[in-house]
């Protein structure tokens, strides 16, 4: 069936906006038979499904039109799909959840995090060459991450091309697939060294959606952000939101191609401040981001703080303010002084725990607002800061909360100065300020009202407006089809006009409003069932896998025990060299392969001749390589890529040095270039007689590695090579099956318990309910700070609890793993959960703490083995 066409006849059409959090439907329509009618509109919400348990946005597209015919009493869906002309939004997924990489941690890694962190970037990892871990570490933390995307950055342009390429190298190694599909192509913007390009293509091959542009630091003093910026924003919208579950289908029902929610919500102010002659400072504060947009004359400028929002980041606000700035907030903004913190930073907690639920009390309202409040704040301060161009005020490591579940946090008050949350944007030249989101849309107008000039103190003339329902995405896609009715519609439906800042302030001076009052339209959101199975016996399959292929210790059908180890992988990460033979032979890329000397698999020794090219007059120019190595591959730019070798000769090499030197060993120590803990090349220099670069004599080391001993008795110098080696464990006890080079999936029968929050990895231990021993695995009903402070005291291995206090465990920081059945603050487990576990006390149990509350949920989880 085709969509039904949106026309400019058109009497009745749905829009809807498939938020991170909630799904947003509006009907638009009018009396068919008086076309003067003025059009009015019905607005229905339904939690964004998105995640388990549906996995399939259509569920809560389909959700919110059927609450829309119950409330219009119209008939929009037929046979399972919209049966009226459909338009929709998406920014479905959450933020921006990003990689980013470069040669240098102090150069071109603080120049990506720049850009990142200005496209609105989460950082889940920042990988530089010199960050003090081995490659298959950088590989293994890249494998348990998901990213929306990698920036990998690297090398001025013109100079060396290996770095940036070894980088992708790591990419490539780790496997990394996008958040939202397994299957997808995961985007990487290269804004590296320009000559680099190719090689870092063919690398990543077909496995990656490479994106090149300019280099962001093409020399060593200059930066060059803004392209980065402008190719993430692109590829946000245009490719990773398009791989939401569902989306497929989504196409199929719109008559118009779907929009990213941001594009369509500044389209529609594009309209606005042309037609308006104004200057234009909007906010859409969202679940996962708060996107600030600043329009005049019809162009739009846009930031996007992914680190900023109402429930998936609701933490990065606590994180950012700290809980005594949303106090003193609170009590001087809105006259609210009932909260306690401890009492409040759970409230904040528990909205993270559960992003699509509403607010049930007064104080979940107050909680709401005050976030929504400092988020506001920060954001625009972003917005401005990148608008100008100047530095941000906030340091980087700050502005990306990188883990939210292992809890850091600041709980001192946060001082009034430059780096302060707590201090105001400055707004000039602005003529109006629109507040946009749903808990600016929902709330009562002078609530709303209140939250913004609380957040940013407008000049007493500035107008303040409110987004009457957050129509502006969908006004903004509508205008794709018909741009007079969209901006006719933003004028008579849309925006409501509170009056200006000095006007609204007047009006409201320090009174407090009804809590009851702030509820406003949260009716309009309809509840899905989201009730998951929370205890079960299964036949459980669990990976055990290893970043890279290695050896398999198991085959199928074995039974293991927990700590069976299945897989391992001990080798060398053999680095790639960019050997420029057609440059060095003066010849064109495609004379290249006439010249060489070896062919691709041959082994290469340093200095040995591997090309030759005849020139007039029977001369030769010879080449001789400058690395050792494996003959892998050639570019079609006459680059030979050559693997260096991996260097298993030994488990260690003692180097004679004193010896070569003619020295007495006691003589060693004045020559020594190198000391014990030192990672080395293969030929650099341990220990000389003469000026560095001008050696006499050296002792030169002859593999890469690490020295582990100078011996000035002996006058030896120990070094052993550099092996990555990694064990990947059973961690359950089961059945060994689908065995494979990378290692299996253990199959066993076991009672599974899915918890709400946890922190910490796997661990395992004898379940007891009692006294809590050494490598224990303990039950509590409620854990308090001083028995998290006991607990890891004794050396417990795990704690499962039915909720502790945010602030508690960021005070600890437990090095257990810590599994909460409930919430955060003091309810107890439930009878359930805690029946099910007094029949195993004294039984294996095995937890793992993670926890992963975006696209992709992965809940913490305790199993019980079972016969």
């Amino acid at each position: 069936m085709q969509p039904k066409t949106l026309t400019k006849n058109c009497d009745r059409f749905c829009v809807t906006d498939v938020g991170s959090t909630t799904t947003k439907a509006f009907l638009f329509r009018r009396d068919a038979a008086d076309r003067e009618e003025e059009w009015s509109f019905v607005h229905r919400e339904a939690p964004t499904t998105v995640e388990e348990p549906h996995e399939d946005v259509t569920v809560g597209v389909l959700a919110a039109l059927t609450a829309l015919e119950e409330a219009s009493g119209e008939r929009l869906l037929s046979d399972g799909r919209p049966a009226v002309p459909y338009l929709s939004t998406s920014s479905a997924g959450g933020g921006l959840a990003m990689v980013v990489t470069g040669l240098v941690r102090e150069v071109t890694s603080r120049s990506a995090e720049r850009v990142a962190l200005g496209a609105g970037a989460i950082l889940l990892d920042v990988l530089a060459m010199d960050d003090g871990r081995t490659p298959y570490e950088k590989i293994e933390a890249l494998r348990t991450l998901r990213p929306d995307m990698v920036l990998l950055a690297g090398g001025f342009d013109g100079e060396a091309l290996s770095g940036p390429v070894f980088l992708a190298e790591l990419i490539r190694e780790a496997g990394l697939r996008p958040k939202l599909t397994e299957a997808g192509k995961l985007p990487v913007v290269f804004a590296g060294n320009v000559n680099a390009r190719s090689y870092v293509a063919d690398v990543l091959d077909e496995r990656f959606f490479l994106h090149a542009i300019d280099n962001i630091r093409p020399q060593s003093k200059r930066e060059n952000l803004e392209p980065a910026r402008e190719a993430i924003h692109d590829l946000f919208m245009g490719h990773v939101m398009s791989q939401a579950p569902g989306y497929e289908t989504l196409l199929e029902w719109v008559s118009a191609p779907v929009r990213p929610t941001p594009s369509a919500f500044g389209d529609i102010l594009a309209l606005a401040s042309r037609n308006l002659e104004q200057r234009i400072l909007a906010i859409d504060i969202g679940g996962a981001t708060t996107d600030v947009f600043t329009a005049e004359k019809g162009q739009v400028t846009r930031t996007v703080s992914a680190n900023l929002g109402m429930s998936y980041s609701i933490l990065n606000v606590l994180q950012q303010a700290g809980p005594a700035v949303l106090i003193d907030t609170l009590r001087d903004q809105f006259g609210v002084d009932t909260i306690p913190e401890r009492e409040l930073v759970d409230l904040i907690g528990n909205k993270h725990l559960r992003p699509t639920s509403l607010p049930k009390d007064a104080r979940e309202i107050h909680m709401e607002q005050v976030v929504a409040t400092l988020a506001i704040r920060e954001a625009v301060r972003e917005h401005l800061s990148i608008l100008t161009g100047k530095t941000l005020s906030r340091s980087t490591a700050e502005l990306g909360f990188q883990n939210s579940f292992e809890i850091e946090m600041r709980f001192d008050k946060a001082k009034d100065n430059a780096d302060s949350p707590a201090r105001v944007p400055r707004l000039e030249k602005y003529d109006q300020i629109i507040g946009s989101g749903g808990i600016l849309s929902h709330s009562p107008r002078d609530r709303a009202a209140q939250m913004l000039i609380a957040a940013l103190r407008p000049g007493s003339k500035v107008e303040l407006a409110i987004d009457r329902a957050f129509m502006f995405p969908h006004l903004g896609v509508l205008a794709d089809v018909d741009a007079d009715l969209a901006l006719q519609l933003f004028d008579s439906l849309g925006i409501v006009r509170l009056g200006s800042a000095g006007e609204v302030g007047r009006r409201l001076g320090r009174q407090v409003l009804e809590p009851e009052s702030a509820i406003g339209e949260g009716s309009d959101r309809i509840v899905l069932d989201e009730t998951a199975e929370r205890i079960g016996t299964h036949t459980l399959e669990e990976r055990r896998e290893l970043a890279s292929p290695g050896q398999c210790l198991v085959t199928d059908g074995q039974r293991v025990s927990g700590d069976t180890v299945v897989a391992r992988s001990v080798r060398t990460y053999q680095r790639p060299f960019f050997v420029r033979i057609a440059m060095g032979l003066g010849a064109e890329p495609s004379e290249t392969p006439e010249c060489l000397l070896k062919e691709i698999g041959d082994h290469i020794e340093t200095g040995e001749l591997i090309g030759k090219r005849r020139l007039r007059f029977k001369r030769i120019r010879e080449y001789h390589s400058p690395v050792s190595g494996t003959f892998e591959r050639l570019l079609p730019d006459g680059t030979m890529i050559v693997r260096e070798p991996e260097e298993f000769a030994a488990d260690r090499v003692a180097v004679t040095a004193a010896q070569d030197l003619r020295l007495r060993p006691s003589e060693l120590k004045a020559y020594l270039r190198v000391e014990e803990g030192q990672k080395v090349e293969r030929g650099q220099t341990l220990a000389s007689i003469g000026r560095p670069g001008l050696d006499l004599r050296a002792g030169r080391a002859p593999v890469r590695g690490k020295v582990t001993d100078i011996n000035l008795d002996y006058g030896v110098i120990t070094i052993d090579p550099l092996r990555e080696e990694l064990d990947v464990r059973a961690w359950i006890p089961g059945e060994v099956c689908a065995a494979n080079d990378r290692g299996c999936t253990i199959r066993c029968s076991a009672m599974r318990i899915v918890g709400c929050w946890g922190q910490g990895g796997e661990r395992e231990g004898r379940l007891t309910l009692g006294d809590a021993g050494k490598n224990a695995i303990v039950v509590r009903s409620h854990v308090s700070v001083a028995e998290l402070e006991a607990l890891a005291s004794v050396g417990v291995a795990g704690v499962i609890a039915g909720s502790a206090h945010l602030r508690d465990i960021g005070a600890v920081k437990p090095q257990f793993t810590l599994v909460l059945t409930e919430s955060f603050g003091d309810a107890q487990m439930s009878a359930e959960i805690r029946d099910a576990l007094v029949p195993h006390e004294g039984h294996q149990a095995y937890l793992d703490g993670t926890t992963e509350l975006r696209v992709g949920v992965r809940r913490p989880r305790v199993i019980i083995p079972v016969e």
